[in-house]
């Protein structure tokens, strides 16, 4: 198993599992339990992390997810669906509420 990576909660990291997993890529979530223990144990010691069991799948696992890990908050999108430019902090189109894009290879 290898470390691909390491979320910033676990509905991110559930996410990105499925994801893995739709395309038939065989990954683990780990530190799940641990959010129970948020402000008691080390934070860098419980954030969700997402594992590739067979490591002839890292290639494949690692392109799938670049798309997801290229979406910088800080920079402006512009929607697909109105062309209006949205700050980067928005998740959907402040004018015709498309969500953002982010491209996930098939």
């Amino acid at each position: 198993m290898k470390k691909l990576y390491i979320a910033n909660d676990l509905i991110e990291a559930r996410l990105l599992d499925s994801i893995l997993k739709s395309h038939g890529l065989s990954s683990v979530v780990r530190n799940e339990s641990l959010q129970g223990g948020i402000g008691e144990l080390p934070y860098v010691e419980i954030w969700p992390e997402i594992w590739i069991k067979n490591l002839n799948d890292w290639d494949a696992a690692k392109e799938l997810l670049s798309g997801f890990t290229k979406i910088n908050p800080e920079e402006d999108w512009k929607c697909s669906n109105c062309q209006e430019t949205n700050p980067g902090s928005f998740q959907t189109c402040w004018s015709c509420s498309a969500s953002i894009d982010f491209q996930l290879s098939d």
